[in-house]
C-alpha cells in the first residue's frame, strides 16, 4: 500500500494555532461571544490545516479552494445553526487564508521591478483571488438551491398533510 501521510512539525502546528487565533481575535471585532468563539478558531485552524495538507499533496491552489469550501460550508451551517448572519461567521474563518502575504511581495515587486516584471506574482495573486471567490460562491449556492428545495418539499408535505 502506498500511503502518503502529511508531515506536519512544530512549525506546521504554530501555523494551525496561529490561524485559530487570528480567526477568534477577528471575531472579537465583530462582536462575535460565546460559544461562536470557539466554533470560529477550530474553524480557522481546520481551514488552515485543510490548506496545508492541500498544499502538501498538490498545489497551493488547490489546498486553498478546498480550505476555502470547508470554511465557507462551516460558515454556513453554523449560521443557520446559531442565527447568524452568514458574513459574521465566514469572515473570521476565511481571515486565515487571505492572502496578505502574496500582497505584500506583490506590491514590492511591482515597486522594485516594475509591473511588467512582475506579472508572475500578479497573476498568482489574481489566482488565489478568484479561487476564494469561488469557494465562497460555490458553497454558497449549494446551500441556496438546498433551501429552496427544502423549503418546497416542506410545502408539498403540509399541503398533504403528511408533515
Amino acid at each position: 500500500m502506498n500511503r502518503r501521510y502529511v508531515k506536519m512539525g512544530a512549525q506546521e502546528t504554530i501555523q494551525i494555532l496561529a490561524a485559530g487565533a487570528g480567526s477568534v481575535c477577528f471575531a472579537l471585532i465583530f462582536s462575535v461571544r460565546g460559544s461562536k468563539l470557539i466554533t470560529v478558531g477550530w474553524g480557522g485552524a481546520l481551514a488552515w490545516l485543510i490548506f496545508l495538507v492541500g498544499k502538501q499533496h498538490g498545489s497551493a491552489l488547490l489546498g486553498l479552494f478546498e480550505a476555502v469550501t470547508v470554511a465557507a460550508a462551516i460558515a454556513e451551517m453554523e449560521a443557520r445553526r446559531r442565527k447568524t448572519p452568514v458574513i459574521v461567521m465566514e469572515l473570521p474563518l476565511l481571515i486565515p487564508l487571505l492572502p496578505g502575504g502574496d500582497l505584500y511581495r506583490m506590491m514590492v515587486s511591482i515597486m522594485q521591478n516594475g509591473v511588467l516584471a512582475s506579472m508572475p506574482e500578479i497573476v498568482w495573486l489574481v489566482q488565489e483571488v478568484f479561487i476564494i471567490a469561488a469557494g465562497i460562491i460555490l458553497v454558497s449556492t449549494i446551500v441556496s438551491v438546498y433551501m429552496k428545495i427544502r423549503q418546497r418539499l416542506c410545502k408539498s408535505c403540509v399541503r398533504k398533510n403528511q408533515f
